[in-house]
């Protein structure tokens, strides 16, 4: 069996959607890079359930690291800040455990596409997202952790929202934005492949 370097945990931000896992940023950094990567990205999951496959899908592999992204779905259901930092505590817990490095990935900013969610409702995802990155950034802080930031490249910073170009909808990166989220993944998987 193949020696896996890095398991990407998450939902559809990183299992590639709407293109599927060959788009996705996970694949790009690794064709760039040649490490062996497993995506477990499953589209519509919240950190909840990516919590309860984390032994299966990440544990069971032996990766290296393992890379964890989630909230936006979690947003979209307005599941409560202190629900979402428990999971991400938890899969962070459940690595170390197994010698597993994690890396905290912050999700992206929500786009304005003009879609038929209503404003109030997009508003108030996120902030709920919001206030998930900055669990996310405590957590990273208080135990050591590499973070990747998806947050701030696809940002406007005169808005507060997505850049248009690099949506396809309200949610999800086109392969513009993952190539760009790549990008900033590269330099960790660097990193990797020296070690390795």
């Amino acid at each position: 069996m193949t020696a896996v370097d890095l398991v990407g945990m998450g939902n559809s931000l990183t299992w590639g959607y709407p293109f599927g896992p060959e788009a996705s940023w996970l694949e790009l950094a690794a064709r760039e890079t040649g490490l062996v990567v497993v995506n477990q990205g499953i589209s519509g999951e919240t950190t909840g359930e990516m919590l309860a496959r984390f032994d299966q899908d990440v544990v069971r592999l032996k990766p290296r690291v393992v890379t964890i992204m989630g909230g936006t779905n979690d947003a979209w259901a307005g599941f409560a800040v202190t629900e979402v930092s428990n999971n991400l505590r938890a899969m962070v817990d459940k690595a170390l455990r197994a010698g597993i490095q994690p890396v905290m990935a912050l999700p992206p900013p929500l786009c304005q596409t003009g879609s038929d969610i209503p404003l109030p409702f997009l508003e108030k995802m996120a902030g709920l997202l919001e206030g998930y990155r900055e669990a996310c950034r405590d957590l990273v802080l208080s135990q050591g952790l590499k973070l990747l930031d998806f947050y701030t490249p696809l940002l406007e910073p005169a808005t507060g929202w997505g850049k248009r170009e690099f949506f396809v909808d309200d949610a999800h990166p086109g392969r513009q934005g993952y190539r760009v989220m790549a990008g900033v993944a590269v330099d960790l998987f660097r990193q990797l492949k020296q070690q390795g």
